[in-house]
């Protein structure tokens, strides 16, 4: 196993490939009872810049199925829908929901959590608005329009695409808390509901509902959507006790930030942390140490840039103390466990997925092969730190 050193001199820094656009289908509507879960807006609406990385609206059509009366939902397979689910909110305080594209090829179950940045006061969430989505919501229309949606890592007609066989779920970021608030704050004259945890509770019932049969569950995310799915591990794993459920985190270090800011965030945001997660409310870095503890049968693999820009700024830091440490975090909750691996290139970018089907690192290491054993609990799967 590779040892993480935070005393290595930055190398050569490599741009993330863009991702391919999906190709889905189906057209026969039955309903789904024996499926699992998934989720989708991903690699760049991340902490910073909230756009894909083509205007082009998806190809794959989709549709509205609204607000289904019962548990399960009812979709066509293996095409997009949005289902609004009662109970949610963004941080304007509309209701929201979660896309879905099912299939009956596995009973695994993608969960993707979208990432948008992150906000707590006046300054951040609309004076210089630093999060995605929180004054206009996430909606159908949204939904309708994120090109997220024809990713490669949801084409199910890639042959080498990890995901490919899975149902997905997309779990839009409406709220600038991380996926793991449950507070209505006011910010100067307006409120925001940082509701994200509150959303998660609400949607997973239907999750359960519609795919009681779960084998897997993989929980990923980019960014603000890699802590929350982080943070909504325990959530996720209690409402399916019969799966595995296992998390991928792309550019979500949990680096303890500078300053109050880590008691600001969970304060404002009114994040519940773990009472056996010891000191995880003042030192971040024991989080991701304290799951892959609890639950040694689940996989935590994290995507990670070393010197990310995006995440260092966020998290109060210059880049080199921010590079620093990252690979601090990785000695102490990463290496030595065989369920906690780490991805990590050199270099200022954000963010992994995007390019799922074309990143290699310089060790040769293609990111989607790294992914694939994540998913398949390869014994192969290991650490990958670029020299």
């Amino acid at each position: 196993m590779q040892k993480s050193t935070a005393s290595r001199a930055p190398g050569g820094w490599e741009i993330a490939g863009s991702p391919g656009h999906g190709d889905t289908a189906g057209t026969m509507r039955k309903p789904l009872l024996l499926l699992l879960l998934a989720s989708v807006p991903l690699w760049f609406t991340a902490c910073g810049d909230d756009k894909p990385p083509s205007g082009e609206p998806p190809a794959d059509g989709g549709t509205d199925a609204g607000t289904d009366t019962g548990p399960a939902i009812i979709a066509d397979p293996e095409v997009w829908t949005w289902v609004d689910v009662n109970g949610t909110a963004c941080g304007n305080g509309a209701r929201t929901g979660i896309g879905i594209n099912p299939t009956q090829a596995s009973q695994d179950v993608y969960i993707y959590m979208q990432g948008g940045g992150a906000c707590w006061n006046e300054q951040t969430c609309f004076i210089q608005p630093r999060a995605s989505n929180v004054s206009t919501g996430y909606q159908s229309a949204q939904f309708q329009a994120d090109a997220t949606r024809s990713a490669y890592m949801f084409n199910r007609g890639a042959a080498t695409n990890p995901f490919r066989n899975m149902s997905f779920i997309f779990v839009p970021y409406c709220t600038g808390d991380v996926h793991a608030g449950n507070a209505v704050q006011t910010y100067g004259a307006k409120q925001v509901h940082h509701k994200g945890a509150a959303n998660v509770e609400a949607w997973l019932p239907r999750l359960v509902a519609t795919f009681p049969a779960a084998r897997r569950v993989f929980l990923g995310g980019s960014s603000a959507g890699a802590f929350g799915a982080q943070l909504n591990y325990e959530r996720v794993a209690a409402a399916f006790p019969g799966a595995e459920v296992h998390v991928l985190a792309d550019s979500g270090q949990m680096v303890t930030p500078a300053g109050s800011l880590q008691s600001t965030w969970f304060t404002n945001w009114g994040v519940t942390v773990p009472a056996a997660c010891t000191h995880c409310t003042t030192d971040f870095t024991r989080y991701p140490a304290y799951l892959a503890t609890t639950y040694p049968a689940s996989r935590f693999g994290l995507l990670a840039w070393d010197r990310d820009t995006v995440l260092s700024s966020f998290f109060g830091y210059p880049a080199d103390t921010y590079e620093t440490l990252t690979f601090q975090l990785l000695t102490s909750s990463y290496d030595g466990r065989a369920n906690a691996k780490y991805f990590l290139k050199q270099g200022p970018q954000h963010t992994f997925l995007g390019g799922l089907g074309t990143l290699t690192s310089t060790t040769g290491v293609k990111l989607e092969d790294w992914v694939t054993q994540w998913v398949e609990g390869n014994a192969a799967w290991n650490n990958v730190l670029e020299p």
